[in-house]
């Protein structure tokens, strides 16, 4: 069974972001897949408006990112917790699938051409390496 990370936004609009979340990982259980989203069970113990609370969700969630097999990238928006965990994954060389806010996948090899990212999105994902 792969674990699949799941790298969406959380900070902002959480109930919105937690059901999308939620969402992705009901997508991948029924695919076979173990979804790994740190941001529906880290909040439950940290609160994520304390500024070292957060960090250290953020944190925590990298350890579960290192144990996985794939990582689900929930765009277009990247937000700054979100570029981290990218920055990692890049490190460590995860593989990576990108979607739009309506689960449609995002081809990175016509990213200059994907009207739904922008340049920000377009520099974040540089260096990933996609599946």
């Amino acid at each position: 069974m792969k674990k699949v990370f799941v790298c969406s936004p959380y900070h902002g609009d959480t109930k919105k972001n937690t059901e999308k979340a939620a969402f992705a990982a009901q997508i991948l259980s029924e695919s076979g897949h173990m979804p790994v989203v740190p941001h529906l069970y880290f909040p439950n113990f940290l609160d994520d408006n304390d500024q070292y609370e957060r960090i250290r969700g953020i944190e925590l969630g990298i350890e579960l990112m290192k144990e996985c097999n794939l990582l689900w990238l929930l765009g277009p928006s990247i937000t700054p917790g979100m570029e981290y965990e990218l920055e990692v994954a890049k490190e460590i060389q995860i593989p990576v699938r990108m979607y739009d806010d309506k689960f449609k996948q995002i081809n990175p090899k016509m990213l200059i051409l994907d009207e739904r990212v922008d340049d920000h999105f377009r520099s974040v994902v540089k260096g990933l390496k996609f599946e």
